[in-house]
């Protein structure tokens, strides 16, 4: 199970904290969006980084394959992942509790290991800037059925809205809520909890949600068994991490 606590992409040397207005765009993404991430994920330079990514798991497991001998295919449809807004959080009357943050698309190898690839508006365009072992990101999206599922990544709690309550799907949305609770109930939680670590926070200012110096950081090496993996895209170094929320220290996301 991948166990996020902030997700954080490290663009061109800002921070962006998914979960807290994590995409370029927190709106509803369009016909024309579903239709640009999928060609995103088509292209040639996404199925060669998705080619990478599954042979360096495979030298990790001691299995030595060439890149190309992985022919990575999309499986699935991409699916709506919806991340606590950064309004609900902050305590705003009428907020939406979640609004969408990617889509996570499945895929496989012709060796049959499979990965979910993140899709995310850029500046330059729909781009795939992650890629993970982990399947919440599908798993839980899928049990929607109409109603909201969104994630508290802090915590890789997964939730569903219905009937105005917020009800657990994993065991760290349980520990959060029990067997649910009234959305202004949850609200008055996540703003007690993240109310001071929001962006513009003294939090924040202090640097322990990322906020890192490309310049002076050196790209961090994937640690061992990590089913995460970093890659450059169009000049710049997509690296996603945990955040340390109580100590500011940050890991490589992993299964």
């Amino acid at each position: 199970m991948n166990v996020f606590r902030g997700l954080v992409t490290l663009l061109a040397g800002s921070a962006l904290v998914l979960g807290f207005g994590g995409t370029a765009s927190a709106s509803e993404p369009s016909n024309t969006d579903v239709a640009a991430a999928k060609q995103a994920l088509a292209s040639a330079d996404t199925t060669a980084k998705l080619s990478s990514f599954f042979g360096q798991l495979d030298q990790r497991s001691g299995v030595a394959r060439a890149d190309s001998a992985q022919e990575p295919k999309v499986t699935g449809e991409p699916l709506r992942v919806y991340s606590l807004d950064p309004a609900f959080v902050a305590g705003t009357p009428g907020a939406t509790p979640a609004t969408f943050a990617y889509f996570a698309v499945r895929t496989q190898a012709s060796t049959g290991r499979q990965a979910t690839v993140w899709l995310t508006p850029e500046p330059a365009g729909w781009a795939a800037t992650n890629f993970t072992t982990g399947t919440e990101e599908l798993t839980y999206p899928a049990q929607a059925h109409g109603d909201v599922v969104f994630t508290e990544p802090q915590v890789n709690a997964w939730y569903r809205i219905r009937d105005g309550r917020v009800l657990p799907l994993n065991d760290p949305a349980r520990s959060r809520v029990g067997e649910g609770l009234a959305l202004p109930a949850y609200q008055q939680l996540v703003h007690r909890l993240y109310g001071d670590k929001l962006p513009g926070s003294a939090y924040r200012a202090q640097g322990k949600l990322g906020g890192y110096d490309l310049a002076a950081t050196p790209a961090p090496a994937p640690a061992p068994g990590s089913g995460s993996w970093p890659f450059v895209a169009g000049g710049a170094l997509l690296a996603l991490g945990l955040i340390g929320w109580a100590t500011g220290t940050v890991t490589r996301a992993r299964r």
